[in-house]
């Protein structure tokens, strides 16, 4: 019968790696061995911020012929083992045929597997923009940590964490399109959060996939939106009748007001309902004809 393959290091095996994240996790525990875990007792983690796994035949072929160099790290739950870091390697092991792999132990709560989860793939660059960004989030909103712990957590500036963490204020029809069209601009994405309305995000998001700009071209596209905007709602026409209603706490004053021009613009309407106040505190109007 010919043997289960088996790649990897030995059962209770102490490994020495460079000073990298595994290393680091491991030496928290009073003994930390590295052992085979038979990969049908390994779980994935629902909390992996990571999305996209890429193409896996590159490593699966790697693994083939040298075996799994750095351990997948994992954590006892109910019965089983799930991963903390390391899943693109499990599943390459999978692929590869393993039916073991090297693992480190170590029991942590959902909000330290996820803190380590997050760390071992930014210190790789393996997050997108996007995953870096929810992942951030959920630190912060399911599991209380301020921009400045998270941000001394992972190595990152405080101001880095919160510009992340502000790309998720995107729509979701928005994210997508921007995940699909690969733009990881951060400076793009910042400025887009700040248009008012998704139309305007569209736009500038097209423009900035036919041919991506600078970052003093992005911010200079953002205001010119902007101030159109505000110019076009300047001057947008009134063409209904306007009625204010004006009635004193006891009803015994009742005033109201009706504006009929059809091409009245609001800031015409502002200035004369301002003129009429001032003109009533200056005592100019002292005869009101009320119907």
């Amino acid at each position: 019968m010919a043997r289960a393959k088996k790649v990897g290091l030995p059962d209770f095996v102490k490994s020495k790696f460079d000073n990298h994240f595994v290393e680091e996790i491991s030496a928290r525990t009073r003994t930390p061995v590295i052992r085979n875990i038979p990969i049908e007792r390994i779980v994935t983690n629902t909390l992996q911020p990571r999305k996209d796994f890429g193409d896996l035949k590159e490593m699966a072929d790697s693994i083939k012929e040298k075996g799994i160099l750095e351990p997948v790290l994992i954590r006892p739950r109910n019965g089983k083992f799930e991963i903390v870091a390391g899943e693109r390697r499990y599943r390459a092991a999978k692929l590869a045929g393993l039916t073991q792999i090297p693992c480190i132990e170590h029991d942590v709560a959902d909000n330290e597997a996820l803190e380590l989860s997050i760390i071992e793939n930014i210190q790789r660059k393996d997050l997108s923009i996007y995953e870096q960004a929810f992942s951030l989030k959920s630190l912060s909103e399911i599991y209380g940590y301020t921009h400045q712990e998270i941000a001394q957590k992972i190595g990152k500036s405080r101001v880095t964490v919160t510009e992340l963490i502000r790309i998720t204020d995107l729509p979701e029809e928005i994210l997508k399109t921007c995940a699909e069209l690969n733009i990881n601009s951060k400076t793009f994405l910042l400025e887009l959060v700040k248009l008012k309305d998704v139309e305007e995000m569209t736009e500038m998001l097209r423009s900035y996939s036919e041919k991506p700009f600078s970052r003093d071209k992005i911010k200079e596209k953002r205001k010119g939106k902007e101030e159109e905007k505000e110019e076009k709602e300047e001057k947008e026409p009134i063409d209904k009748t306007l009625r204010f209603n004006v009635i004193s706490e006891d009803k015994a004053v009742k005033i109201k007001f009706d504006i009929k021009s059809g091409k009245t613009d609001k800031n015409t309407i502002i200035k004369l309902l301002e003129k009429l106040i001032a003109d009533i505190k200056a005592n100019k109007i002292k005869e009101f004809n009320l119907d």
